[in-house]
């Protein structure tokens, strides 16, 4: 339709016009200015041969803006020119200049062009018409190029991996679990000198749907964390994944609260738009929801912060039920997992070397390996040290960290010690206390060291000495009171 109905000739000199042939009326319209033209260039051509001046060169036919079809010469040319040529003006470029005869066929030429112009346009709107009937084939013709563009890409991107991707094996809505061996994340594994650690995810409905994730500073939690949802919402976009095999169930959405940043134009505070993207993950989400949490409550005091990471924790794991990551720097929060069976604890491995009295002393290789268990410490003070801190900040930090924490001290001793010892420890202290309780008149639940029932918990303690001293449990805990 295009090349049958416009002139695509005229294209090099930037004219849009329909063909001639397309209508009679345009025809005649183009028969008539055809002629026009061939008078305008014989007028030229006598023009020239009387002033013999070389045509194109010396003297030009010019359609102007102002005067519309003229010949121009240049100022030098024009000297002596004769009477019966009219002049129309002067400019940088020459002198214009027309004759009776190439006026009329200016006018005239003008005067087609208008009629051609003005039946041009309603055969436009004809020629629009026509064309506009194709819009839905386009339309769809655009849906199936960017369906196709979508695909290869995934293909694309599957098949070029350092390891190519696999396909996932999905589950309705409501239905399976979140199973990943060998996760990867896809944007860091291809770039150069990055040999990437893949880790499994293993996330049970029941069992351990809800996982905390505790380790060093720049030991890879926000990544482990963040490729499960890169890897779940490639998966649900029909892409396969980085992964040995995956399975994965659909997610109405997946809630991410990570990074930090602030909005001043909206007077939001750093943590104000943490606690405000946080409310909303606790109205939206739902038990078929995918929620990943990054260091939740570290624009507030350490306090204020441990316990909305507490409060908000609990909640998910009990009142929502969502499949939830989070990583975060308070261990205290891998207590949940007590009180919560389907809570579990994961930390990244830190390899710890060195016999320095204190572990800020010691070196550290991080492994980049999630592994079951808790890891009680975050090691900032060595990351300080890779920042290229001044020396005598970190000796200071040192300091002020082995004043408020001993790390290397009986401090978590307890914590290596066996299950039955910590049993029979607390055997031995609630026989002390039942005993101390019979032997007591008073209330027991004040103790003033001036009354009698404080004196009475000091025998008990002196005639329970010797089965302290053989249980290692309630000496660390003497130790540290």
């Amino acid at each position: 339709m295009v090349e049958a109905t416009l002139d695509l000739e005229q294209l090099d000199r930037h004219a849009f016009v329909i063909k001639p042939e397309y209508d009679e009326r345009l025809a005649e319209l183009a028969e008539k200015l055809g002629e026009v033209r061939d008078g305008l260039d014989n007028e030229h051509a006598a023009v020239g041969d009387d002033l013999n001046l070389e045509l194109d060169k010396k003297i030009h036919l010019d359609n102007n803006q102002m005067y519309g079809y003229c010949l121009r010469v240049t100022k030098t040319d024009a000297k002596g020119l004769p009477k019966k040529y009219i002049e129309l003006g002067t400019n940088k470029n020459g002198v214009y200049f027309v004759t009776k005869t190439l006026k009329r066929l200016a006018e005239d030429f003008k005067d087609l062009n208008q009629k051609y112009q003005y039946v041009q346009r309603d055969l436009e709107k004809e020629v629009i018409k026509i064309a506009s009937t194709y819009t839905p084939v386009l339309e769809t013709l655009d849906g199936v190029i960017a369906h196709l563009d979508v695909i290869l890409s995934f293909a694309h991107v599957s098949v070029n991996a350092p390891t190519p991707y696999v396909k996932p094996t999905l589950y309705e809505k409501g239905s399976g679990n979140l199973i990943l061996r060998e996760a990867r994340h896809p944007c860091l594994e291809v770039q150069d000198e990055v040999n990437f650690i893949p880790n499994d995810v293993e996330m049970v409905k029941g069992k351990s749907e809800f996982q905390i994730i505790t380790g060093p500073n720049m030991g890879g939690k926000s990544t482990y964390i963040r490729q499960v949802g890169v890897i779940a919402l490639m998966a649900q976009i029909g892409c396969f994944v980085p992964c040995e095999t995956a399975e994965l169930p659909v997610f109405d959405s997946i809630l991410c609260r990570v990074g930090a940043g602030d909005s001043q134009l909206k007077g939001v505070s750093t943590f104000m738009a943490e606690m405000l993207e946080t409310a909303t993950i606790l109205r939206s989400a739902t038990q078929d929801s995918l929620v990943i949490i990054d260091e939740l409550g570290r624009g507030t005091s350490t306090y204020d912060g441990f316990g909305l990471a507490w409060a908000i924790s609990e909640h998910i794991a009990t009142q929502i039920h969502a499949f939830c990551l989070f990583a975060t720097h308070f261990h205290e929060l891998t207590a949940l997992d007590q009180q919560l069976p389907h809570v579990k604890n994961l930390h990244v491995v830190a390899h710890v070397s060195g016999n320095a009295a204190s572990i800020n002393d010691q070196d550290i290789a991080l492994l980049y390996k999630v592994e079951p268990g808790v890891s009680d410490q975050s090691f900032g003070i060595h990351v300080a040290k890779l920042a290229n801190f001044p020396s005598n900040v970190v000796q200071l930090a040192k300091q002020k960290a082995d004043e408020l924490e001993d790390f290397s001290g009986d401090k978590h001793a307890a914590t290596d010690i066996p299950q039955n010892i910590v049993h029979d420890g607390i055997v031995i202290m609630e026989k002390m206390f039942q005993d101390w309780i019979s032997h007591s008149d008073g209330d027991v639940t004040m103790l003033d060291p001036d009354q009698g029932q404080f004196v009475a918990l000091s025998e008990q303690l002196q005639n329970y000495d010797s089965q302290i001293e053989r249980n290692a449990w309630l000496r660390s805990l003497l130790e540290q009171l």
